[in-house]
């Protein structure tokens, strides 16, 4: 996964410490992508073009695997090649904690490189990565030995494999790790896998993988095999309709696109944003930034976020009132249709005539006044596209916080793999967008970070819900 690539990350899960304090109602929701009668054949969106994807990894059962295999004879994988002599692979990689969604041990990662079958006997290769950041290998008498080198967790490295009939050597991001002699010798190498974990618990610990390429020869002399970017596969994609013989516990996660587009879509975000994942049937995915009781006095304001949504649930903008509920409540649904709830429909949801690429960044902008009267504005893209009465009419009601969320509090939960997007969050206590209350661009936090957890180290509510910092 490159860092430039601004992509999506894993899927981790927490619970709100009290649960959503609003009702969501019902929302009729299709798991058909827009434009599509049937899903892609390995689930997930449809491909798309200029796509940045990547797979994810992880161990999330306790009898099986993580795993994701080549196997070279297999006509799946397109190679012409039944097994390679002398060659080698590289792949980029990022071994990092999953432990909020797993909740299990600290297993490692894996590249392994076999020769003649699919046990640790006939490993020609085994490169380990240890959830502490040092690497180990597996020897000729198939013991784990190391460290033989480290690397970051959650950082990305170029990881290179090569092997002879007799030996195998090991580099990371340039760096040499030595050159071993093999277990399993003088037979051709038929199937390369990436692997997280064991078949004893789930594993803490998920691996991101992205530009896989296997070569025939040496660096000096070789052919290119096989190689696999992911950007042929759509978002949430399980890969078990792909060119690999073996899939257990991947998924395709990335842009989905490049971002940008048309009709007023402009100051497109970049680097760092919020990811929200449902996968609770209890509570929604969610990023909510609430105002200290003592800042607790604006009864106008002006608030607005970059949203993209690759996931088969609605996304959800609130602004919510002190003592009340919703001021304001506006979804971006899945196919991109733009709703609004007004305090006249009771829990039904009203259209505003508005439909967006939901795939693509598209900015949602609120203004309001509880002292004067029973509207708010609602802009898209910095394009107003009407006026509508708010979610509450009461007067004078002061703001209490600012939330986006995936999904519904109830038993909707992300099916496809996506996620709802978020960037560039603001709120204001004045309509003119002057008074800033809170601004976040998330370059400020590491990749990871979960925005909904109970933490000293950021401005976000502990209710909120799989809010997590990706690039």
């Amino acid at each position: 996964m490159k860092i430039s690539k601004s992509v999506i990350a894993v899927a981790i899960s927490s619970a709100f410490l009290f649960g959503c304090d609003f009702d969501v109602g019902s929302e009729n929701n299709t798991t058909t992508p827009p434009g599509e009668t049937t899903p892609p054949p390995g689930g997930g969106l449809p491909p798309v073009e200029d796509a940045e994807n990547y797979v994810q990894i992880q161990d999330s059962t306790i009898a099986e695997t993580g795993f994701l295999s080549v196997i070279l004879s297999d006509p799946k994988s397109e190679t012409d090649v039944d097994g390679i002599s002398v060659g080698y692979l590289t792949v980029d990689l990022t071994f990092q904690d999953n432990s909020a969604i797993n909740d299990g041990d600290d297993k490692a990662g894996y590249i392994q490189v076999h020769a003649g079958g699919p046990n640790n006997a006939d490993l020609r290769g085994d490169l380990i990565f240890l959830t502490d950041g040092r690497i180990n290998y597996r020897d000729s008498s198939g013991s784990q030995t190391g460290p033989i080198g480290s690397f970051t967790p959650g950082k990305e490295f170029k990881a290179l494999v090569s092997w002879t009939e007799n030996d195998v050597s090991f580099s990371i991001d340039g760096q040499d790790l030595g050159t071993y002699e093999a277990r399993q010798q003088g037979t051709a190498v038929d199937r390369i896998s990436l692997k997280v974990g064991d078949q004893s618990t789930r594993s803490n610990f998920e691996l991101l993988a992205d530009n896989l390429m296997i070569f025939k020869g040496d660096e000096s002399n070789n052919e290119l095999i096989f190689e696999d970017d992911f950007n042929q596969y759509g978002v949430g994609d399980d890969l078990t309709s792909s060119l690999y013989s073996t899939v257990n516990d991947v998924m395709i996660f990335g842009t989905g696109g490049t971002g940008g587009g048309e009709d007023g879509n402009v100051d497109t975000p970049s680097g760092k944003y919020v990811a929200l994942y449902d996968n609770n049937t209890d509570d929604a995915g969610e990023l909510r930034f609430s105002l200290d009781n003592s800042e607790r006095i604006h009864e106008q304001g002006k608030a607005s976020a970059y949203i993209r949504n690759s996931s088969d649930q609605t996304a959800l903008m609130n602004v919510y009132g002190v003592d009340t509920g919703e001021i304001i409540s506006v979804r971006v649904r899945e196919n991109g249709k733009i709703v609004h709830r007004p305090q006249s429909s009771g829990s039904d949801w009203v259209e505003t005539g508005t439909t967006v690429d939901a795939l693509e960044w598209n900015k949602v902008g609120v203004e309001w006044d509880t002292n004067a009267g029973d509207d708010y504005k609602l802009y898209i893209n910095d394009q107003l596209i009407g006026e509508y009465q708010r979610r509450i009419t009461t007067a004078s009601v002061s703001t209490r916080y600012v939330a986006v969320q995936v999904g519904t509090g109830n038993s909707n939960i992300i099916d496809n793999g996506g996620t709802v997007d978020v960037d560039n969050l603001a709120l204001y206590s004045d309509t003119a967008g002057t008074a800033e209350l809170h601004t976040d661009d998330f370059e400020g936090f590491a990749i990871g970070t979960d925005l909904g957890a109970e933490s000293s180290t950021h401005d976000y509510d502990k209710s909120g819900y799989n809010a997590i910092v990706q690039e």
